[in-house]
């Protein structure tokens, strides 16, 4: 009797050791992983880094870098891409590679990284969709009062009457305020956090100093935004231009 249980134990482990184990289906992550991820990472010395990573279909990616706030602060990076088991893609395999975990929500993360160009890795990688576009834009929905020029905080001398202010109608894509002189009204269009905005009309009184010229002016120069804690700022390219706070 003896004999016979320790042939079954013996069976039972045989068989435990001998099952084959679950391995990921790599050729469906491949396929599903494919798409725009991007994440925004703070930065020690500008706006902050906006970091957008492309995996196409042919195992290439490239990277989109932006440190924004400094003059030419943006750079891409090209590559190649493989998925690995446990869900895991290397990007760069045989040189600089690093690995990204592919999240059961959908996200992805850098877990290990050797001399990578970031600051700081990205804690997650969000999959870019209309959903975040529209927030973008509402975010943008509000009443906002300049602060500063090309990085330097406006003055009473520039703007004698009053600071500049914006007013956003994310609704029919307009956009009203004052030139810190004269009433100011136009349109202004949105894609994700790139912005441009349409002929802007004021009102003709007179005014003192060259704050209202100026400011006018970067406005028709802008083409991206970015909001972080409260504060909108409008950039040329990668360059910091205008400052707002929000207002209530």
């Amino acid at each position: 009797m003896k004999y016979l249980h320790y042939i079954t134990l013996l069976a039972l482990v045989v068989s435990c050791k001998t099952t084959p184990e679950k391995k990921t289906d790599l050729f469906a992550l491949a396929q599903n992983v494919t798409g725009i991820y991007e994440a925004s990472l703070p930065c020690s010395d500008c706006i902050s880094i906006e970091y957008q990573l492309d995996l196409e279909a042919d195992s290439t990616f490239v990277e989109h870098i932006t440190f924004l706030g400094k003059p030419d602060g943006t750079y891409e990076v090209h590559g190649r891409w493989v998925a690995d088991t446990d869900s895991v893609l290397t990007l760069n395999p045989g040189r600089l590679a690093y690995k990204i975990k592919v999240n059961a929500n959908g996200t992805l993360t850098i877990i290990d990284a050797i001399e990578n160009h970031l600051e700081q890795q990205p804690a997650e990688l969000t999959r870019i969709g209309s959903t975040q576009k529209t927030d973008a834009a509402m975010l943008l929905n509000d009443i906002w009062v300049l602060e500063a020029i090309d990085q330097v905080d406006i003055t009473n001398i520039e703007f004698p009457r009053e600071r500049p202010r914006l007013e956003f109608h994310q609704g029919d894509g307009k956009v009203v305020g004052t030139t810190g002189c004269n009433q100011l009204s136009g349109t202004y269009t949105t894609s994700a956090n790139n912005i441009s905005f349409g002929p802007l009309r004021t009102t003709k009184m007179a005014c003192a100093g060259n704050g209202e010229a100026r400011f006018t002016q970067i406005l028709q120069e802008t083409t991206y935004f970015k909001i972080l804690d409260l504060k909108l700022y409008l950039l040329t390219g990668s360059v910091e231009r205008l400052r707002f706070r929000k207002v209530d």
